[in-house]
């Protein structure tokens, strides 16, 4: 998967990401993609049950967001926050400005991020979400890490994760 070598340079310092693949297998070895969709005029038949999308984490290791679908939106800007977890959290970083259809941005799943209110048309999104069920998910409750609870012995989601 090409997500795999770019990851590795682009979060080298803020993720847990190894420059070497070992006996355990790939870093990056579970995927999960969906469509979200973003309209000024949110309905349940065109499948746009939102106008905006507030600041939040994603549940990966890294995220894929490629804007696909209606060329003619507008709004609908990706604002990017701090790290969660950092001291940097909640503070504005970053704005891309009405995201081109076919581009991609790649991005932390712990970079806090949200979606302004589309204005006109509708805005689409390709998201995928990669894990990395086999190395860092193994030893890390990813509740406990987003919430950064250093002390996992007080997990709520029990023995399934740790």
């Amino acid at each position: 998967m090409f997500l795999q070598p770019i990851s590795r340079h682009l979060f080298a310092n803020t993720e847990k990401l190894s420059n070497s693949e070992d006996e355990s297998g790939p870093l990056l070895d579970w995927r999960q993609g969906y469509v979200a969709g973003y309209s000024v005029n949110p309905t349940s038949t065109k499948g746009v049950t939102r106008h905006r999308l507030v600041p939040h984490a994603d549940d990966s290791e890294i995220t894929v967001n490629c804007c696909i679908g209606e060329k003619n939106f507008q709004g609908g800007n990706v604002e990017f926050y701090g790290l969660r977890g950092t001291p940097e959290e909640g503070q504005l970083n970053g704005v891309v400005t009405r995201p081109d259809v076919g581009r991609a941005l790649i991005h932390s799943g712990r970079h806090l991020h949200a979606v302004s209110d589309v204005t006109s048309g509708d805005r689409y999104a390709l998201v995928v979400w990669s894990r990395s069920w086999g190395r860092f998910r193994a030893e890390t409750c990813p509740c406990c890490f987003l919430n950064r609870r250093l002390n996992t012995s007080t997990c709520i989601c029990g023995k399934r994760w740790n």
